[in-house]
């Protein structure tokens, strides 16, 4: 597994109530998530997203997350969290479910792990179970620096690859667009970028972090004070089952 992201849930608006109420709201109308669903969140984080599921649904059955990265600075409610890779938990496992949630997470995986959860998640889910895909796409409007916008496009062009690894295994049967729009300080902005709130931050050498900063200076002597974000993620909503998704009746003459 690639290294993992500490703090893209932490202490921002990816963390906030707001953001996870809309998102779970989105989830629910789309899916039609009810209390008896059995739910996998797959690199869960801190659990912000189960939890909300949990409670505005009700579920009769505690929601699973799987993050290998333990949080101790937070501990969550109503939900179960297991500290391991997912291939690890599955092979552990012989729980069965209807939701399997992949959140900006499949990039961290390497093919080979890929592979082995494509192949195993298959045992572990319902016959009508389904795979919710939610990841970035290049509609993502965020301030970007030089090195930084680099790395993200290439970051970008691994999605596509993972969709159609995804579509390859599973039946496509729905896809949306969530976008939630932010408008935060550049103050804050900036911590989170200090933070690296995202996987394309992790891995700056020391060269490249004072290229980083340098051109983060610039920024704030521009004299913009806020940072607009648009966040648009496609929810891409996979059938686990082996029948078609659409059927065409035939023709009568």
């Amino acid at each position: 597994m690639n290294s993992p992201c500490y703090n893209w849930d932490r202490s921002s608006w990816l963390s906030s109530k707001e953001y996870f109420e809309e998102l779970s709201n989105q989830l629910i109308e789309f899916i039609d998530i009810t209390e008896e669903k059995k739910i996998l969140d797959v690199g869960c984080g801190r659990g912000h997203l189960l939890e909300n599921l949990a409670l505005k649904v009700n579920l009769i059955n505690q929601p699973v997350g799987v993050e290998p990265v333990k949080h101790d600075d937070f501990i969550p409610q109503n939900i179960k969290i297991f500290h391991s890779s997912i291939n690890s938990f599955l092979n552990k496992n012989n729980s069965q479910f209807d939701l399997v949630i992949l959140k900006q997470v499949l990039h961290l995986l390497t093919l080979d792990e890929r592979k082995k959860f494509y192949h195993d998640i298959k045992n572990h889910i319902n016959e009508d179970a389904n795979i919710v895909f939610i990841h970035m796409n290049d509609q993502t409007e965020i301030p970007l620096f030089p090195l930084m916008e680099n790395k993200l496009q290439q970051s970008l062009k691994s999605h596509k690859l993972l969709l159609e690894e995804l579509t390859q295994k599973f039946n496509l049967l729905k896809m949306f667009n969530f976008n939630y729009h932010v408008k935060i300080s550049l103050e804050e902005y900036l911590e989170m970028i200090s933070n690296r709130y995202m996987t394309v931050l992790l891995d700056l050498s020391k060269k490249e972090k004072d290229i980083f900063y340098k051109d983060l200076k610039l920024i704030i002597l521009s004299g913009s004070s806020t940072a607009p974000l648009l966040f648009e993620s496609p929810l891409l909503i996979l059938s686990t089952n082996s029948i078609p998704l659409i059927t065409f009746p035939k023709t009568v003459y």
